[in-house]
């Protein structure tokens, strides 16, 4: 544990609970424990709360600097703007196909499909991507045995063993290494869904595709909010508020005491005492507060380039909504067309203009892809982009993108919630959020 603060002329302001971190967990814990009766300060580092729910003003627009939508399934985010009065600002994107772009062909994703495998690999639309020599390869996993998946088997190994290189190529990668940032040979099959490995070990992986598609709700798998996701957070943070809770930024934590029966938290202008605190921080960033450097997880890294730029044959969405990247084809692995997603970012613009993001896996903190973003945006939109038509132009970096598993034995008082806990997904944050109990102990 790191050593006891020093003594300070000003003594630690007492609190119920105390949440380190801004983002939606943070701000969700707050409201929770608030909202239970609880005292709260939450502390966020900071000159704004959000997170990778932040915003970013770019070209007279406020749009999403991270998330800019949610899963439906469950129903957890939906429910909680009903709460705020938001279920009127929830919005559906439009109904284009995703595209996926490779060295040698543009092609739109079947809309069957679950993480690329598709769910009936002998129609039209998975043909045209992978062939009819490709497309029998995939529809043998049909009349295949199930078998075992072996231990530590990764999703490369196991879905070009049931369905073939050209799925796992052309329809699978892309999608995969979109949503979780590592490739297929180095990602485990369960880390795609719970209980995935033994689902195709029982009944082939195309049969658990179509089931597990079949699970989610119907329509579109996404919603936003009108005006852009970061408006949830503000929601939250001003449900809080109103409730009591204190949010105050620019307050970097840098230690984190046992004192007594109580927990002192030391922030950049003031120290508290506290019965509980949450963390609502990166795993590093937990890790090194209660002094355990040692077991911090690798992190990801990813960054989020937006682009403002104007230019008229983007009008017609030619490739969609959004746009895949084959492995290797460009240093962005994903591209979201937001003017052709979301009606209301289409009418908050000029015509003719456009606004874009790009996604990158990074491999350090300190780089910034930024100078890439044109030329990858260029090759993805299959529409050549001059310096000339950009009127804006932003990066945001988030050092936690691919939570790890979270810390053990936390100490009575410490609660972990959303990255800290392991999390990834506002559903399965949101849903935590309800189970809180560190108000009962605080």
């Amino acid at each position: 544990m790191p050593s006891r603060p020093k003594a300070s002329a000003v003594p630690p302001t007492p609190v119920d609970v105390v949440v380190i971190g801004g983002g939606v967990a943070g701000l969700l814990a707050a409201r929770t424990a608030v909202r239970a009766g609880a005292s709260v300060t939450l502390l966020e580092a900071a000159a704004q709360v959000g997170g990778r729910l932040g915003r970013v003003h770019v070209a007279g627009l406020d749009v999403d600097a991270g998330a800019e939508s949610f899963a439906t399934r469950g129903g957890h985010v939906e429910q909680l703007c009903a709460q705020l009065g938001l279920a009127d600002e929830v919005v559906a994107p439009r109904r284009e196909p995703a595209w996926v772009v490779g060295p040698d062909a543009a092609y739109p994703l079947p809309a069957t499909a679950w993480l690329g495998i598709p769910a009936h690999p002998l129609s039209a639309p998975v043909r045209r991507v992978i062939g009819w020599r490709g497309a029998l390869r995939a529809a043998a996993d049909l009349v295949l045995p199930p078998h075992a998946v072996s231990p530590g088997a990764t999703v490369g190994q196991v879905v070009t063993s049931r369905v073939g290189a050209a799925v796992t190529q052309r329809l699978v990668a892309p999608v995969v290494t979109g949503v979780y940032t590592r490739p297929l040979d180095e990602l485990a099959v369960d880390a795609l869904a719970p209980g995935l490995a033994a689902d195709v070990a029982r009944r082939g992986l195309i049969r658990t595709a179509r089931a597990r598609r079949g699970a989610s709700a119907p329509g579109s798998a996404v919603r936003s909010l009108r005006g852009g996701l970061f408006r949830l957070c503000d929601a939250i943070a001003d449900d809080a508020r109103s409730n009591g809770a204190s949010i105050l930024t620019g307050q970097h934590v840098s230690v984190v005491t046992r004192v007594g029966d109580q927990w002192q938290v030391t922030a950049a202008s003031a120290s508290y005492r506290a019965a509980a605190v949450v963390m609502a921080v990166p795993l590093p960033v937990a890790a090194q507060l209660l002094g355990r450097p040692e077991q911090a997880p690798a992190a990801g890294t990813v960054a989020i380039v937006t682009l403002v730029v104007d230019e008229p044959a983007l009008d017609h969405a030619p490739r969609g909504t959004g746009v895949l990247a084959q492995p290797g084809l460009t240093r962005a692995k994903a591209l979201t067309h937001a003017s052709a997603k979301w009606e209301w970012v289409a009418q908050a613009l000029p015509a003719g203009r456009h606004v874009v993001r790009l996604s990158y896996t990074l491999g350090s903190p300190d780089e910034d892809p930024s100078g890439h973003a044109l030329v990858d945006a260029s090759a993805l939109l299959g529409v050549a982009l001059t310096p000339q038509q950009v009127v804006a132009q932003s990066c945001h970096v988030w050092p936690d993108a691919a939570p790890g598993t979270p810390l053990q034995g936390l100490p009575e008082g410490i609660h972990a919630v959303g990255a800290a806990a392991g999390l990834t997904g506002l559903a399965a944050i949101i849903a935590q959020a309800g189970q809180a109990d560190f108000v009962s102990r605080a």
